[in-house]
């Protein structure tokens, strides 16, 4: 990723929006021991109390970092209560993003994300159509598959 996807003018502009950056190198056991960094590259992106939200393995072109790096500060602030912001991160993550592999994970969780900002079940059934319609071989389609009932 050095070479390919970090030095990529959108994603240093990304991170340095949006993130707190932490490169662990070989030879940081105790660092990769906390954070369970066992092949490289891990991107993991943490809250604010350094708990994990995110965590993928492997090499990530720019576009689908960046995609990864938005459903991870999603989550971070869904689970914050901070609606709004997640809603930002999904949002620009299904427009800008849309053939990235995040993109089923992404309507799961703003589906949950509307759920949990609007008290309204509807917006868990709009996301498992769209799973069903779009990704209905994904694991995500899968667990919306309950609210098909509602």
């Amino acid at each position: 990723m050095d070479a390919v996807t970090y030095p990529q003018k959108e994603v240093i502009d990304f991170i340095d929006t949006y993130l707190v950056p932490l490169r662990l190198t070989l030879g940081q056991e105790a660092l990769q021991d906390k954070y369970k960094t066992f092949w490289t590259p891990t991107t993991v992106v943490l809250d604010r109390d350094g708990d994990e939200k995110q965590r993928e393995i492997g090499f990530f072109e720019p576009q689908e970092l960046i995609a990864v790096l938005h459903l991870g500060l999603a989550k971070v602030h869904l689970d914050a209560g901070e609606h709004d912001t997640a809603e930002v991160h999904l949002k620009k993550l299904l427009e800008n993003f849309a053939d990235t592999t995040p993109v089923a994970e992404a309507v799961y969780f703003r589906g949950v994300n509307g759920y949990k900002s609007q008290d309204d079940p509807g917006k868990l059934k709009e996301a498992y159509e769209i799973l069903r319609e779009n990704h209905a071989g994904s694991r995500w389609a899968k667990r919306a598959a309950p609210y098909r009932l509602i």
